[in-house]
Protein backbone atom coordinates (compact mmCIF):
# COMPACT_ATOMS: atom_id res chain seq x y z
CA UNK A 1 0.00 0.00 0.00
CA UNK A 2 2.70 2.70 0.56
CA UNK A 3 4.04 2.04 -2.91
CA UNK A 4 0.30 2.59 -4.02
CA UNK A 5 0.41 6.33 -1.77
CA UNK A 6 3.69 6.69 -2.80
CA UNK A 7 3.15 6.54 -6.67
CA UNK A 8 -0.16 9.07 -6.51
CA UNK A 9 1.64 11.99 -4.72
CA UNK A 10 4.22 11.16 -7.47
CA UNK A 11 1.55 11.72 -9.54
CA UNK A 12 -0.11 15.03 -7.71
CA UNK A 13 3.48 16.15 -7.21
CA UNK A 14 4.26 16.63 -10.94
CA UNK A 15 2.04 18.89 -12.13
CA UNK A 16 0.37 22.36 -10.35
CA UNK A 17 -3.12 21.63 -10.57
CA UNK A 18 -5.77 18.69 -9.77
CA UNK A 19 -4.89 16.05 -13.03
CA UNK A 20 -7.86 13.09 -13.03
CA UNK A 21 -5.53 10.49 -13.71
CA UNK A 22 -4.83 8.23 -10.76
CA UNK A 23 -2.80 5.64 -9.50
CA UNK A 24 -5.16 2.40 -8.73
CA UNK A 25 -3.79 -0.48 -6.82
CA UNK A 26 -5.24 -4.06 -7.72
CA UNK A 27 -5.20 -7.69 -5.21
CA UNK A 28 -7.12 -11.08 -5.14
CA UNK A 29 -8.59 -11.54 -1.65
CA UNK A 30 -10.99 -14.31 -0.86
CA UNK A 31 -14.92 -13.82 -0.88
CA UNK A 32 -18.30 -15.58 -0.87
CA UNK A 33 -18.04 -18.61 -2.64
CA UNK A 34 -15.04 -17.43 -4.98
CA UNK A 35 -12.04 -15.22 -4.53
CA UNK A 36 -12.65 -12.05 -5.89
CA UNK A 37 -10.69 -8.62 -6.89
CA UNK A 38 -10.58 -5.65 -4.59
CA UNK A 39 -9.11 -2.37 -6.08
CA UNK A 40 -8.31 0.83 -4.26
CA UNK A 41 -7.36 4.21 -5.57
CA UNK A 42 -7.33 7.63 -4.39
CA UNK A 43 -8.82 9.79 -7.11
CA UNK A 44 -11.02 12.09 -6.38
CA UNK A 45 -14.35 9.92 -7.45
CA UNK A 46 -13.47 10.13 -11.29
CA UNK A 47 -12.16 6.67 -11.66
CA UNK A 48 -14.87 4.41 -12.00
CA UNK A 49 -16.86 5.14 -14.76
CA UNK A 50 -20.70 3.14 -15.15
CA UNK A 51 -19.33 2.21 -18.44
CA UNK A 52 -16.46 0.23 -16.70
CA UNK A 53 -18.64 -0.75 -14.21
CA UNK A 54 -21.57 -2.23 -16.90
CA UNK A 55 -18.50 -3.84 -18.41
CA UNK A 56 -16.73 -5.40 -15.46
CA UNK A 57 -19.69 -6.58 -14.18
CA UNK A 58 -20.86 -9.08 -16.96
CA UNK A 59 -21.43 -12.30 -16.01
CA UNK A 60 -21.13 -11.64 -12.27
CA UNK A 61 -21.26 -8.40 -9.64
CA UNK A 62 -19.48 -5.38 -8.81
CA UNK A 63 -19.52 -3.03 -5.80
CA UNK A 64 -17.99 -0.17 -5.75
CA UNK A 65 -18.09 2.68 -2.84
CA UNK A 66 -15.93 5.98 -2.05
CA UNK A 67 -15.68 8.49 0.51
CA UNK A 68 -14.43 12.08 -0.28
CA UNK A 69 -13.37 12.33 3.52
CA UNK A 70 -14.42 15.60 3.60
CA UNK A 71 -18.45 16.84 3.68
CA UNK A 72 -18.04 13.66 4.00
CA UNK A 73 -19.98 12.37 0.68
CA UNK A 74 -20.12 8.14 0.43
CA UNK A 75 -21.34 6.64 -2.76
CA UNK A 76 -22.48 3.16 -3.38
CA UNK A 77 -23.11 1.61 -6.44
CA UNK A 78 -23.89 -2.14 -7.06
CA UNK A 79 -23.62 -3.89 -10.79
CA UNK A 80 -25.85 -6.87 -11.15
CA UNK A 81 -24.76 -8.95 -14.79
CA UNK A 82 -23.82 -5.30 -16.48
CA UNK A 83 -26.82 -3.41 -14.61
CA UNK A 84 -27.04 -0.73 -12.43
CA UNK A 85 -29.43 -2.50 -9.53
CA UNK A 86 -29.26 0.15 -6.56
CA UNK A 87 -27.05 3.33 -6.08
CA UNK A 88 -27.11 5.88 -3.82
CA UNK A 89 -25.14 8.96 -1.94
CA UNK A 90 -28.02 9.26 1.01
CA UNK A 91 -30.06 6.08 1.92
CA UNK A 92 -33.05 7.90 2.02
CA UNK A 93 -32.63 9.11 -1.66
CA UNK A 94 -31.86 5.27 -3.77
CA UNK A 95 -31.33 4.84 -7.47
CA UNK A 96 -30.82 1.80 -10.13
CA UNK A 97 -33.13 -0.59 -11.49
CA UNK A 98 -34.11 -1.61 -8.32
CA UNK A 99 -33.50 1.01 -5.62
CA UNK A 100 -34.96 -1.31 -2.89
CA UNK A 101 -33.88 -4.66 -3.58
CA UNK A 102 -31.21 -4.45 -0.56
CA UNK A 103 -33.96 -2.69 1.86
CA UNK A 104 -33.93 -5.42 4.76
CA UNK A 105 -30.03 -5.59 4.50
CA UNK A 106 -29.53 -2.09 4.94
CA UNK A 107 -31.39 -1.88 7.64
CA UNK A 108 -29.29 -4.61 9.24
CA UNK A 109 -26.37 -2.73 8.81
CA UNK A 110 -27.74 0.60 10.59
CA UNK A 111 -29.19 2.84 7.27
CA UNK A 112 -32.21 4.60 7.94
CA UNK A 113 -34.17 4.29 4.72
CA UNK A 114 -37.02 7.06 4.83
CA UNK A 115 -36.88 10.69 6.42
CA UNK A 116 -39.16 9.47 9.31
CA UNK A 117 -36.35 6.79 10.30
CA UNK A 118 -33.68 9.07 10.24
CA UNK A 119 -35.83 11.48 12.43
CA UNK A 120 -36.35 8.82 15.13
CA UNK A 121 -33.37 6.93 15.27
CA UNK A 122 -29.79 7.68 16.58
CA UNK A 123 -26.76 8.80 14.23
CA UNK A 124 -25.22 5.66 11.87
CA UNK A 125 -21.39 6.10 10.81
CA UNK A 126 -22.62 5.82 7.19
CA UNK A 127 -18.84 4.96 6.07
CA UNK A 128 -19.25 2.40 8.48
CA UNK A 129 -22.70 0.70 7.42
CA UNK A 130 -21.12 1.29 3.86
CA UNK A 131 -18.75 -1.07 3.71
CA UNK A 132 -20.83 -3.37 5.96
CA UNK A 133 -22.99 -3.51 2.95
CA UNK A 134 -19.84 -3.76 0.54
CA UNK A 135 -19.23 -6.91 2.86
CA UNK A 136 -22.82 -8.20 2.64
CA UNK A 137 -22.88 -8.44 -1.16
CA UNK A 138 -19.52 -9.80 -2.00
CA UNK A 139 -18.22 -11.47 1.37
CA UNK A 140 -15.13 -9.37 1.50
CA UNK A 141 -14.11 -7.61 5.07
CA UNK A 142 -12.23 -5.02 4.30
CA UNK A 143 -9.71 -4.33 7.28
CA UNK A 144 -6.53 -2.19 7.87
CA UNK A 145 -4.43 -5.24 7.91
CA UNK A 146 -5.73 -6.45 4.67
CA UNK A 147 -5.00 -3.00 2.73
CA UNK A 148 -1.65 -2.55 4.27
CA UNK A 149 0.01 -6.06 3.75
CA UNK A 150 -1.74 -6.41 0.30
CA UNK A 151 0.21 -7.24 -3.03
CA UNK A 152 -0.99 -4.89 -5.21
CA UNK A 153 -0.68 -4.88 -8.87
CA UNK A 154 -0.24 -1.03 -9.49
CA UNK A 155 -1.25 0.46 -12.65
CA UNK A 156 -1.88 4.47 -13.77
CA UNK A 157 -5.01 5.60 -14.89
CA UNK A 158 -4.70 8.25 -17.82
CA UNK A 159 -6.95 11.29 -17.18
CA UNK A 160 -9.74 11.37 -20.19
CA UNK A 161 -9.78 13.96 -22.90
CA UNK A 162 -12.27 16.84 -22.42
CA UNK A 163 -14.48 17.80 -24.27
CA UNK A 164 -14.20 20.25 -26.88
CA UNK A 165 -15.66 23.65 -25.37
CA UNK A 166 -16.50 27.30 -27.04
CA UNK A 167 -17.61 29.55 -23.82
CA UNK A 168 -18.90 29.47 -20.37
CA UNK A 169 -22.02 30.95 -19.09
CA UNK A 170 -21.86 32.43 -14.91
CA UNK A 171 -25.55 32.52 -13.56
CA UNK A 172 -25.74 33.39 -10.23
CA UNK A 173 -28.32 34.70 -7.84
CA UNK A 174 -27.30 35.77 -4.96
CA UNK A 175 -29.59 35.89 -1.44
CA UNK A 176 -31.30 38.83 -2.16
CA UNK A 177 -32.26 37.90 -5.71
CA UNK A 178 -30.15 40.01 -7.83
CA UNK A 179 -28.91 37.73 -10.58
CA UNK A 180 -25.47 37.91 -12.12
CA UNK A 181 -25.36 36.46 -15.52
CA UNK A 182 -22.24 36.70 -18.21
CA UNK A 183 -20.89 34.85 -20.96
CA UNK A 184 -17.53 34.28 -22.26
CA UNK A 185 -16.40 33.04 -24.86
CA UNK A 186 -12.99 30.38 -25.43
CA UNK A 187 -11.02 32.99 -26.51
CA UNK A 188 -11.73 35.33 -23.55
CA UNK A 189 -11.18 32.71 -21.34
CA UNK A 190 -7.62 31.73 -22.78
CA UNK A 191 -7.14 35.69 -22.71
CA UNK A 192 -7.67 35.91 -19.49
CA UNK A 193 -5.26 32.76 -17.96
CA UNK A 194 -2.92 34.08 -20.45
CA UNK A 195 -2.84 37.50 -18.52
CA UNK A 196 -3.14 36.08 -15.15
CA UNK A 197 -0.38 33.86 -15.53
CA UNK A 198 2.27 36.69 -16.66
CA UNK A 199 1.05 38.73 -13.73
CA UNK A 200 1.95 35.59 -11.58
CA UNK A 201 5.35 34.98 -13.04
CA UNK A 202 6.29 38.51 -13.03
CA UNK A 203 9.62 39.92 -10.91
CA UNK A 204 8.52 41.54 -7.89
CA UNK A 205 8.56 44.97 -7.55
Amino acid sequence: MDALIEQQDELLDATDYWEESFISGAFTVPGADEDWTLVLHFDGGVGIQPRFLEVLSAGGRAVTHSSNGGKPIHLFHWYEDGELRTTFEWATARGGSTPDALNTVMREVGFALSEEESASETHVDTEAAVFALAERLTGVRVTEELLRDAEYQLGHVPEEPAEEWTGIVIDITDAHGERLRKEFTREEVDAAVERARAEANAPGE
